[in-house]
């Protein structure tokens, strides 16, 4: 009795991720208004919330309340800073994607890439097949050089070619070995077909760059890669604050001509976080901003988004925020490392570095793998749960 009801919470869990996940990609992403678009979005966040914070009550009560003192102390302590912090945010989107974080891990991780892709997998289908039908318009953008560009009906800042990258990491690690030539064969001609439509480069380099690695696996039939060589173990692990430091250092550090070259080549990308830094600085507790992007599907002359998931992270959410993030981030990766999860290391990296220039990093309707921070909170004992 008692497993059967915990198969039916977790079932709910599933299907708690999934309604809310589509809807938020819908609201976030899809180049369509639709009636009480505002209100729906409101109902869906409060709808998250409300059942998480009744999973987290369901897994007290199974625990009979017997949670090591530390776990608590820091829940308490996080769930205090992410209710401080909803002061700069949109509070009922930030605190539903918190309360999805923090709770996650006590679900199988496996189960969740399950739900994410094929609520992603349905909307990349659905979309790019009401644009091609004339049913979605294309978010047509005059640029700064009045370039246009069309994004397959998805907004101009959330391309299609970022679900994608995120959908081929998710599918790669939850087929792990099991995966064939045909189904990266058509994982990659997708993401062809997307970067031809939307021309993005990042997300589609880095999802090429993840098939060859898992393509040369199963060639090599597993040998090729070797989480044992100490150097390459201490990359994956502390990949994040890497790309970080990275960042920074190309930011800020390097010669004139060098910051020229690359800034041209990453669209801008560096001059707006040192903008960002030098107008709003790094605070605690971080503060509200109100990015300018575009007016009227136009770029707005003050544009100042920051692309950056770290740069956004310190500036909207504060340098405490972030260093906690990053070691949450730090400790998937050594779990990673040290179950040999060759696949997942993988993804993590690649995320870590798309996170240098575009935000989704903790965007749970992109990305199903911001929710492995929750196993740090879990009140289950899950075992293996990458």
């Amino acid at each position: 009795m008692i497993e059967e009801k915990n198969e039916k919470i977790d079932k709910y869990f599933y299907t708690v991720y999934f309604i809310w996940g589509i809807w938020a990609q819908i609201n976030n992403s899809v180049n369509v208004r639709i009636p009480f678009q505002s209100a729906i979005s409101s109902i869906a966040n409060v709808f998250m919330i409300v059942s998480m914070f009744f999973f987290l009550l369901f897994l007290l009560i199974e625990s009979n309340f017997r949670v090591p003192i530390d776990k608590v102390i820091c829940l308490v302590l996080f769930v205090f800073l992410i209710l401080i912090l909803t002061k700069n945010q949109s509070p009922l989107t930030f605190l539903a994607t918190f309360s999805l974080i923090i709770v996650a891990g006590n679900f199988n991780f496996k189960n969740i890439l399950k739900t994410y892709l094929r609520f992603t997998g349905l909307l990349l289908l659905l979309v790019i097949s009401l644009y091609y039908l004339g049913k979605i318009p294309p978010a047509m953008i005059a640029g700064l050089n009045l370039r246009m560009r069309t994004s397959l009906g998805f907004s101009y800042y959330t391309y299609a070619s970022q679900l994608l990258f995120y959908f081929t990491l998710a599918y790669g690690v939850y087929k792990n070995r099991t995966i064939t030539y045909w189904e990266l064969a058509l994982l990659e001609l997708a993401n062809l077909f997307v970067f031809y439509s939307t021309n993005t480069r990042n997300p589609f380099t880095l999802s090429t760059f993840f098939v060859i690695c898992i393509f040369i696996n199963k060639l090599v039939k597993d040998k090729f890669f070797s989480l044992g060589l100490k150097p390459l173990k201490y990359i994956f692990i502390f990949i994040f604050p890497i790309c970080f430091v990275s960042l920074v250092i190309i930011t800020f550090y390097i010669s004139a001509d060098k910051f020229e070259e690359y800034n041209t080549l990453l669209s801008g990308r560096l001059w707006l976080n040192r903008l960002g830094i030098e107008r709003w600085g790094i605070h605690v507790l971080g503060q509200k901003i109100a990015f300018n992007t575009f007016s009227n599907g136009v770029v707005s002359n003050n544009y100042d988004f920051i692309d950056s998931s770290y740069f956004q992270m310190l500036l909207v959410n504060g340098w405490l925020f972030f260093c906690i993030i990053l070691i949450l981030f730090t400790q998937v990766c050594r779990e990673a490392v040290k179950q040999k999860k060759v696949f997942l290391s993988i993804a993590l990296c690649l995320i870590a570095i798309h996170s240098m220039f575009d935000p989704q990093l903790l965007m749970p309707w992109y990305s199903p793998f911001c929710l492995l921070l929750g196993n740090t909170f879990a009140i289950r004992k899950l075992g293996n749960n990458l």
